[in-house]
């Protein structure tokens, strides 16, 4: 019973703290198009970032307490589609951190990099919507996706075994790996 509501509250701040990074990377972004928003950007730009940080640790424990609040984890599609959907969260905060922490505040400066901040941030708000929403669905059988005209069907899905998952986690690094070290040398662009 105590893991129930572990879930709940670790779910209610991830899901809080995921979205003031997301909206305040967006507001950020769209800031670019009003003139004098100079410093608001500023602002947006730091509640997004330590947002998006704090969040990438709850994400997890927001996985393993869900996982110990279930009686059996793998028991349906639904289970595996929260799983993968927690992990696209995770890699659009993720990127949202790792471009921020690279370039530094003025990222929102170059149109391409605030671009793919504002995309990583649409990415991410759109993941842990859906993750919510799908267990919503579980366990009230309605979410917040109801309003749609449809609901996807998230009550299939594809099933890997185990030694792709790694191959394909393996490859995921290594890519990283990768472009961080062949890539361009990054150099942290002005905030002025």
């Amino acid at each position: 019973m105590f893991s129930q509501t572990l879930h709940h509250l670790v779910v209610g701040l991830t899901t809080g703290i995921a979205t003031l990074a997301c909206l305040c990377a967006i507001a950020a972004w769209i800031s670019n198009y009003f003139v004098g928003a100079k410093d608001a950007r500023s602002h947006l730009d730091t509640a997004s970032y330590i947002a998006a940080i704090a969040a990438l640790p709850l994400l997890p424990i927001a996985v393993l307490s869900g996982t110990m609040a279930m009686s059996d984890p793998a028991s349906d599609a639904m289970s595996y589609n929260k799983f993968l959907f927690a992990g696209l969260t995770t890699g659009f905060l993720a990127s949202m951190v790792i471009g921020r922490w690279r370039f530094g505040p003025g990222v929102w400066n170059d149109s391409r990099l605030s671009l793919l901040q504002a995309i990583s941030a649409i990415g991410a708000l759109a993941s842990i919507t859906v993750l919510g929403s799908i267990g919503a669905k579980m366990t009230l059988g309605e979410s917040t996706m109801d309003i749609l005209p449809f609901w996807p069907e998230f009550d299939d899905s594809v099933v890997v075994n185990e030694w792709l998952s790694v191959v394909l986690l393996l490859l995921g690094l290594a890519a990283m790996v990768a472009a961080f070290r062949f890539g361009p040398k990054t150099e942290r662009i002005s905030a002025d």
